[in-house]
């Protein structure tokens, strides 16, 4: 397959849910104790001056992020605003761009559910410190299995909290602090609180803090992120592939060759490296792949041996 020539597998693994509440919590985080939840770690401020602006963020399939707790989801289509999400696990979900705003259709193993919301899909965009929104959203479960479907209410109130430089695995990143507070539709009793770090530079959130009514709380932190070009449309992806194999059958080494998508949303430049000899002989090459998708650029290495036929197939990690 072309992904294994040109993308990082994404490391798949099996999620078990056993919380109703999916659309809040796709997978089973880290979960840390109260006393942990309560260390004040000190904050490092942003130069306002360097911190891109934020405007809504948008996303195109194939893109990638992977967090510590080993989920890892993908986006398979982005049309009007709406995005669609596959997850580790198998389960699925769509909903806006804006990912402040609950998913509004979701399916995991043993539930499923659609949602309602008075939110506007830009709901506190572009981030600005002092920022306020404020929402509605209904939710409906359904369990596989049958049985009563159970509903929901909860208000969300968010706000800009400010900036905040953050380390994370996937590296060091200037960030907003958007924190949105969950409350019971119908008393107003206070159940949660989801702070999220958004990035400007790869516009998605690379950490997220959770904290529940209960004293519990955890956290999600970007281990990864990147670009399957799978998911291009099929002509879109024959047109890289003989791209690709005609830079590493005869490109030079260390100089690259590009290409792009018609709309130039999507560009890739691939650079070849030494050359070397596979286990039965065959050509092989070191080589990097950026790709550039609607500004955010992600780097991959790899190593490729060259088939019988003259296809290029993707060897090692």
């Amino acid at each position: 397959m072309f992904s294994k020539i040109l993308v990082t597998a994404l490391n798949l693994q099996r999620v078990n849910h056993s919380h109703a509440y999916f659309l809040f919590a796709l997978v089973i985080p880290i979960v840390l104790t109260a006393g942990c939840a309560t260390q004040q770690i000190p904050k490092e401020p942003v130069d306002s001056n360097r911190l891109l602006l934020a405007d809504l963020p948008t996303y195109s399939p194939g893109e990638f992020f992977e967090y510590d707790h080993g989920l890892s989801r993908i986006v398979t289509d982005s049309s009007n605003g709406m995005v669609s999400w596959k997850y580790a696990n198998g389960s699925a979900s769509s909903g806006f761009a804006n990912f402040l705003v609950p998913q509004l259709t979701w399916e995991a193993p043993g539930s499923r559910g659609t949602s309602t919301t008075d939110a506007a899909a830009d709901v506190l965009w572009p981030l600005k410190f002092g920022n306020f929104g404020r929402f509605d959203i209904t939710q409906t479960i359904h369990k596989i299995d049958g049985g009563v479907p159970e509903t929901l209410g909860r208000r969300w109130e968010c706000s800009v909290e400010g900036t905040e430089r953050v380390s994370v695995p996937a590296g060091d990143f200037d960030s907003y602090v958007v924190s949105c507070n969950r409350y019971s539709s119908d008393g107003g009793e206070w159940r949660g609180r989801h702070t999220y770090f958004y990035s400007p530079d790869i516009r998605h959130y690379v950490k997220l803090e959770k904290r529940y009514a209960g004293g519990s709380a955890r956290i999600e932190q970007l281990k990864g992120y990147g670009f399957n070009s799978e998911y291009l449309p099929e002509k879109e992806q024959n047109e890289l592939k003989k791209q690709l194999y005609r830079t590493l059958a005869d490109g030079k080494q260390g100089i690259s060759s590009s290409w792009a998508n018609s709309d130039r949303t999507i560009s890739a430049m691939l650079i070849p490296y030494q050359t070397f000899s596979g286990a039965g002989g065959q050509p092989c090459r070191e080589y990097k792949s950026i790709y550039n998708v609607e500004g955010r650029v992600y780097h991959h290495t790899r190593k490729a041996c060259q088939s019988a036929d003259g296809s290029w197939q993707r060897i090692g990690l």
